[in-house]
């Protein structure tokens, strides 16, 4: 894929971008990675069409940006540990409807959740299969003022069991697969407003997935709260949608946005994904 000048065009409204002109095949030059720095904080979720990249290009591209997380409990690439396989069924999604298809940020079960991902399309299906996101800034700054100041003084506890499906515990093995998972992945206490780190702007951070509940609240309190504050951030205005193609490339900024995988398609789809380490929410 020749390059040429890198160009940028705008998604939507409120956040994504597509990027042109750059071949994710070839390192990055300092010129070009800050071209692609700059994006993302800006647009906050980017794209790159026609990229044929292999799991060696894509982990080079995405470890510019920081070290690799290795998942505790998604399958790897075969000799990849830093890639993950999400592969649905040769007839729809199968297990890879589990926790995508809700909004939700990756892994804010952790204290150091990521910082970005970068997720390339290897098999696309015949229909179906887009990806949306929002923005978490957004979300913030359409609160009233007064409401600003009170979530922010907050904290959520994020828990990985708070993603378990409704009929997991039905299974004879929930017992002690919970038990395990709650010793690998303990909860942890994030506020609900965050700062970036490196822009500086504040951000909502609670998500359907893994925010249990707030501290200090009753259970009434912090579920009503908690509702709230998830339907109002899942406003359209705030959102963008991608249509994959074979060879695209996604980068996120996973510390100010949510996004939800659709499972509308009957037919294979295949995606690897590579996630950049981040810090503790302040």
């Amino acid at each position: 894929m020749a390059t040429s000048q890198p160009r940028i065009r705008p998604l939507a409204g409120s956040l994504g971008a597509e990027i042109s002109g750059i071949d994710l095949s070839e390192p990055l030059s300092e010129e070009q990675f800050s071209f692609v720095h700059r994006a993302l904080l800006e647009y906050l979720v980017i794209f790159f069409r026609d990229q044929p990249v292999g799991p060696e290009q894509q982990i080079a591209f995405a470890r510019r940006f920081g070290d690799l997380h290795i998942h505790p409990y998604i399958p790897c690439l075969e000799g990849y540990p830093e890639v993950l396989a999400l592969k649905s069924k040769d007839d729809g999604p199968g297990n890879m409807a589990y926790q995508s298809n809700t909004w939700h940020t990756d892994l804010t079960y952790e204290a150091e959740p990521p910082m970005a991902s970068v997720l390339r399309a290897v098999e696309v299906p015949e229909a179906g299969g887009d990806t949306m996101w929002l923005n978490l800034y957004a979300a913030y700054d359409a609160l009233s003022a007064p409401f600003q100041k009170f979530v922010s003084g907050l904290t959520a506890v994020h828990n990985i069991v708070a993603s378990m499906p409704s009929d997991f515990t039905d299974q004879p093995y929930a017992a002690r697969q919970l038990t395990r998972m709650q010793e690998t992945s303990p909860p942890v206490e994030h506020p609900v407003v965050r700062t970036h780190p490196e822009t500086g702007k504040k951000c909502l951070f609670v998500n359907r997935n893994f925010t249990s509940h707030i501290k200090g609240l009753t259970r009434p309190e912090s579920d009503a709260l908690i509702g709230y504050l998830l339907s109002h951030a899942e406003q359209p205005e705030f959102q963008c949608r991608f249509h994959w193609q074979r060879n695209s490339i996604a980068m996120w900024d996973n510390r100010c946005t949510e996004h939800y995988a659709l499972v509308d398609y009957r037919s294979r789809r295949v995606m690897h994904r590579v996630t950049v380490c981040g810090d503790r929410p302040v």
